[in-house]
Parts: structure tokens; sequence; C-alpha cells
């Protein structure tokens, strides 16, 4: 047996499992933050999407108006019945305990899958 042939494989285990568990909690937790997204014509929530970077762990929302709808603009709940300025905080404080649980089931099953 190799021993640093061995490590090598357990080192790239853990950092597939690792980058599987950091998806899985990005895109939680945008699901999440997204439930709270003031939604008009939908542009806010999608450019979400577009720019965020799950495995980096970078939730964005680059809509030309996100930064005032976040902190300062009122939630039309007309077409949103949950939407609230700070959405991501709100969604963090109510859910943060899910999403920590979906990465680490997400990193677990990455290991067994992978043989360890």
């Amino acid at each position: 047996m190799n021993i640093a042939a061995e490590m090598l494989k357990l080192g790239l285990r853990l950092t597939v499992a690792a980058a599987a568990a950091q998806i899985e909690l990005s895109r939680t937790a945008l699901e999440d933050c997204n439930r709270f997204c003031k939604l008009d014509t939908g542009e806010l929530r999608d450019s979400s999407y577009r720019a965020s970077n799950l495995l980096k762990g970078r939730l964005v929302w680059n809509a030309k108006y996100a930064r005032h709808a976040y902190f300062l603009g009122e939630a039309d709940r007309s077409k949103n019945p949950l939407a609230s300025r700070l959405w991501a905080h709100k969604a963090a404080a109510l859910y943060s305990d899910r999403w920590k649980r979906a990465a680490k089931f997400r990193f677990a099953a990455s290991m067994l899958r992978r043989g360890f």
C-alpha cells in the first residue's frame, strides 16, 4: 500500500465532497432568500441566479435597483406576500440551521458515494 497515493486520493475525495457541500449550502440558501425577495417583474430574483457563484458561496442580486430594494425600498406584497427588505438576513435568521444540515448531508453523501 502506498500511503502517499492513498492520502492523495483521500484529499481529492474531501475536496470534491467539500465543493458539493458548498454548492448545496449556497443553492439552499439562495432558494430560501428568494422566498422573501421582492417580486415585481421577477428581474431582481432572476438576477440572483445569474450573478451568484454557488461554489464560492457568493449570493448576489445584481439588478440595478437591488441595493435600494434590499436596504430602503418598501416591500410590495401584492405579488409575493412574504416579500421584505433585508430578505437574505430574514432567511438566514429562519433557515440557517436547515442550510447547515443540507451541507452536512451533501458532504456525507458525497464521501459515501466515493467509497469512504
